[in-house]
């Protein structure tokens, strides 16, 4: 359940994760390639269907608010 949420508050911020990349110079393509991913996990992960974990800390990295990224291994400890 609690990845289930996590997943769609991520989807409800899809746009703004990637108004963040493109501000920034990149496409979600372009970001998979620079961390060494498929922009198909990329995608997954900002469309909250998945919750890679190299991309959530590479978007983290980048910048990107973590009231964006809704992360299930940080809303776990504050359970």
């Amino acid at each position: 359940m609690k990845h289930t949420l996590c997943g769609y508050n991520r989807f409800k911020n899809r746009y703004l994760i990637r108004a963040f990349l493109l501000k920034n110079g990149l496409n979600m393509r372009q970001f998979a390639f620079s961390i060494g991913v498929s922009a198909e996990s990329v995608s997954a992960t900002v469309l909250g269907k998945k919750h890679s974990p190299q991309v959530l800390d590479a978007l983290k990295k980048i910048g990107v608010p973590e009231e964006y990224l809704f992360d299930p291994r940080s809303e776990t400890k504050n359970i």
